[in-house]
């Protein structure tokens, strides 16, 4: 079970995070978490690889494996340097790599070889069909070895050239509309090695709804990453957002401005997608406006729950504009928002240049309970704020602005 095999004795040699007479016992929570010799790992870049403590014995012997994801339209390639593991050893088959060996597992890990002994010469290259590889290396606990190491790159799929995907756009209404994947019906798969993107702004002083109930795209994440096809999300401060799998999917933004891409490889096709957007005003509190400020005015914002507790979520934006010629200051900002990571979950934006995309070389991102003065001064007469809200632990906003 797992994918494990019959070693020596004609007992289940097992892979990486499983045990048992049969391998049926998953011992951590993820199938690639870090065993506890640390060698298993998720590599998604160009670099070096090699068998950790090779000159060492390890009493308990040693089971890793490397995940290798490469980018979109490129696959693996291993360039050895050195390989020198345990030699094979006779078994019914003929010899077999018993004590010590490696294996790389694609799309179908019961048909993979395995390398032992002096099988790869320094220089050899190992050029993979799919974007992702698993390498397995297996140690008897009762030897040693000098190991290996190769060099990882990504190249060229000549398998995968992308071409436009041909999904479809349409609408319901000024602020609703509908994304599909090429010639969707729910039963007809989209075309492989094929790219889609659009690019969207709503109306200004609205926020986006987005929602797919019927989504089936590529393989499910693994440990939270989309290993094949995915759906990606381009949204606030250059941030993105990747969705794969069929799982129902739903994403929520201050501002409607953001743009959509879809990519496919050859491998995994599926019946795709029909995502709806909705582009509006926070229906419940009013929260996104549109403010126009005189000359010399001084101007008091605050969020709707900066003096009351909101239980529900919340996604605003203001859009404050001056006379043309003159500049907005903000003399005082008061925060109360929730600190968290990278400012992920609840946030406060500020943009003194007027795009709604807030990108992070004009932008700055809040996260904090605190009080500044004189905290920023536009470039433009537009100055946006946007804030968002995912539980009780924030308690909003409150800015005085000028337009000087």
């Amino acid at each position: 079970m797992n994918d494990g095999y019959t070693g020596a004795n004609c007992s289940c040699v097992c892979p990486p995070n499983f045990s048992g007479d049969n391998c049926e016992n998953q011992i951590r929570e993820s199938y690639y978490a870090p065993p506890t010799d640390g060698c298993t790992e998720r590599v998604t870049t160009e670099k070096n690889l090699f068998a950790p403590n090779m000159s060492a014995d390890v009493s308990d012997g040693l089971q890793c494996a490397i995940e290798i994801i490469a980018p979109q339209g490129l696959k693996p390639r291993l360039t050895f340097h050195t390989f020198n593991l345990q030699p094979r050893k006779t078994c019914s088959e003929g010899d077999c790599c018993y004590d010590e060996n490696l294996q790389f597992r694609e799309n179908y890990p019961e048909s993979s070889t395995a390398y032992c002994g002096t099988d790869i010469s320094s220089g050899n290259e190992l050029t993979f069909d799919s974007q992702r590889v698993v390498i397995y290396h297996f140690r008897d606990s009762s030897v040693t070895t000098c190991g290996w190491s190769a060099a990882l790159t990504f190249v060229s799929d000549p398998n995968c050239i992308p071409t436009e995907g041909g999904c479809t756009l349409g609408f319901n209404d000024i602020s609703t509309y509908n994304w599909k994947s090429a010639g969707f019906d729910g039963t007809t798969e989209y075309p492989i090695c094929s790219t889609c993107t659009q690019d969207m702004t709503g109306m200004p002083n609205t926020m986006l709804y987005l929602t797919s109930e019927s989504f089936n795209v590529g393989t499910p994440p693994v440990d939270g990453e989309c290993t094949d096809d995915y759906i990606q999300i381009n949204h606030l401060y250059g941030r993105s957002e990747k969705f794969c799998g069929s799982e129902p999917i739903y994403f929520t933004s201050p501002s409607s401005s953001f743009s959509l891409e879809f990519h496919s490889n050859y491998i995994t096709p599926a019946t795709g997608f029909d995502i709806t957007m909705t582009m509006a005003s926070y229906c419940a509190i009013d929260c996104h406006q549109e403010i126009q400020l005189m000359s010399g005015e001084t101007y008091t914002i605050e969020s709707p729950d900066f003096k009351k507790k909101i239980f529900t979520n919340l996604n605003c934006e203001y859009n404050f504009i001056a006379p043309e010629g003159k500049q907005i200051k903000i003399n005082k900002l008061i925060t109360k928002v929730k600190v968290n990571t990278e400012c992920t979950s609840d946030f406060l934006l500020v943009n003194g240049d007027g795009d709604r995309r807030y990108p992070m070389d004009t932008s700055t991102i809040i996260c904090d309970y605190d009080t500044r003065i004189d905290h920023l001064t536009t470039n433009t007469n537009n100055l946006l704020v946007a804030y968002q809200k995912t539980g009780l632990d924030s308690r909003g906003f409150k800015m005085v602005i000028r337009a000087t």
